[in-house]
């Protein structure tokens, strides 16, 4: 009983806030930004193209250095020839091992005495040298060779290179002529169905009659004489009937007040010589709120009196208690309308006062035919703030959507399901029962026995709506749909005044 009982409070929460899940703006714009710069990075197939192009002149580039290195002579040959060219290794320059110096017998006859020995030195120092430069060639010429060997493999890879390049770029011209043929044949074609369309237009006006052209340009005309005038008067229609509703409701509201007023009158003085410590004063109405105040400075203060309101007939011969209802407010819910509001209070030292409301409770006007409208929807959903779960008071109010249908009641965030329930004998729903500044607008549901909760509507028409809409859719199912223990007390109450 304690969420039933509990004072409802909405300190500001709106219904047109922002869920707390939801992103904020900034994350939004932050999120779109990444994602054009994701976009903005990737490359069209114009940008690809470039590329391809590009790589393939660097890569004929590359080909046509390669080619007129290779007209080039090698750099090993060219020193081989510069060494060896113009002065061949003769067998008098000392580079064969003949070393024929001194070894001939002309030579010998004609040597003198004094020339053998440093002729002979002179001769073998020229011949070490010679064979010592021919070993230097031969091993540059081996370096050349290697370097020219690793340039060939470097040209092959070139090569590959410039012919993968070649390739891509071929794919990429055959894949945007592809795409600009595809493209000019979707343009070909759709320039071919509106010629056609306009074709068809062309024939049927030329079969229409004379007459039947100018009754067709008299509708053309009347039509959008009809939309000028609608949107001339039609705004300033809606606003007198909408100033006009709310002129009703302000006279409805001023004689319902009146109303009260003479009700308390005729029973204060069908109670003449009756003191009273305590009254009820507030719309008796439904959506409206009753409260219990003092008549005078000396009756003991309400809130240290034990309350307990009660239904009971005009007559006054049947009723019960509202199981919960023991606060000073009260906000009347769809059951009380057509019978009297009683409350019963217990003061400190034992004494007892009942207080009446001046007459049975009056109907919201229209909230019928709203009800009736809804339930032939078959369906209808309702924003709501969730401010109690199992009695619990949250510390923060969730906005929440309850949607109500033939068979269930649902609550939900989105797509997520906080509670759902089909209409049975375990399913309770009622009006708030406690006090509280939003007590008029809410509403406690038992889904099953762990999930009780309190929700707070956009306004009393709405909350008073949904308990209607959902009582009416559980009696087609055989179920009668009340708040806790009101089953008892309303089986006491033999049936509804007309």
């Amino acid at each position: 009983m304690k969420g039933v009982t509990a004072d409802v409070i909405l300190n500001g929460a709106g219904f047109h806030d922002q869920d707390d899940d939801a992103e904020s703006p900034s994350k939004i714009v932050a999120k779109e930004a990444a994602e054009l710069e994701k976009l903005q990075k990737r490359l069209s197939i114009g940008d690809v193209t470039m590329e391809f192009e590009s790589g393939e002149s660097a890569a004929k580039a590359a080909a046509a250095k390669l080619a007129e290195s290779e007209k080039s002579p090698s750099p090993a040959k060219e020193t081989k020839r510069r060494l060896s060219g113009g002065h061949q290794f003769s067998p008098s320059h000392g580079c064969s091992h003949n070393h024929s110096h001194g070894h001939s017998p002309d030579s010998k006859m004609s040597r003198s005495p004094g020339d053998g020995p440093p002729m002979l030195r002179s001769s073998i120092r020229r011949t070490g040298g010679n064979i010592r430069e021919c070993e230097k060639v031969e091993a540059m010429e081996l370096q050349w060779i290697q370097k020219e060997n690793e340039l060939a493999q470097e040209k092959a890879e070139v090569r590959k290179m410039a012919a993968l390049f070649n390739q891509a770029s071929d794919d990429s011209k055959r894949i945007m002529k592809e795409a600009r043929a595809k493209a000019q044949a979707e343009v070909e074609a759709a320039q071919a169905a509106v010629l056609r369309v306009e074709a068809a237009l062309e024939e049927q006006t030329q079969f229409l009659s004379i007459a039947e052209k100018e009754e067709l340009e008299a509708m053309r005309k009347e039509i959008n004489d009809a939309r000028r005038i609608r949107m001339l008067h039609e705004p300033s229609k809606t606003m007198d009937m909408e100033f006009e509703i709310e002129g009703l409701r302000q006279g409805l509201s001023q004689k319902a007040g009146e109303v009260v007023q003479l009700r308390k009158e005729l029973l204060a003085a069908k109670r003449a010589g009756q003191t009273g410590h305590y009254e009820i004063q507030g719309e008796e109405r439904l959506g409206g709120a009753l409260v219990i105040t003092q008549t005078n400075e000396t009756s003991v203060d309400v809130s240290k009196c034990v309350i307990q309101w009660h239904r009971i007939a005009v007559d006054g011969s049947k009723g019960g208690p509202i199981t919960g209802a023991t606060r000073p407010q009260y906000a009347p819910e769809p059951l009380d309308v057509g019978w009297l509001l009683r409350a019963d209070l217990t003061m400190p030292d034992g004494k007892k006062e009942s207080v009446f409301t001046t007459g049975s409770l009056d109907a919201a006007p229209g909230l019928g035919n709203y009800v009736e409208a809804l339930f032939k929807k078959g369906s209808t959903e309702f924003n709501v703030r969730l401010v109690q779960q199992n009695g619990e008071v949250l510390e923060k109010p969730l906005l929440l959507m309850m949607h109500i249908d033939r068979i269930r009641i649902k609550l939900q965030k989105g797509r997520k399901k906080i509670a759902k329930e089909e209409y049975t004998s375990m399913v309770q729903l009622c009006g708030a029962r406690g006090g509280g500044q939003a007590a008029s607008r809410a509403l406690y549901w038992v889904a099953n026995k762990s999930v009780s909760l309190m929700l707070v509507l956009e306004s009393e028409r709405e909350r008073n709506a949904a308990i209607l809409l959902a009582r009416r859719f559980a009696r087609d199912q055989n179920v009668t749909l009340f708040g806790p223990e009101d089953g008892i007390s309303v089986s006491k109450i033999s049936a509804s005044p007309s």
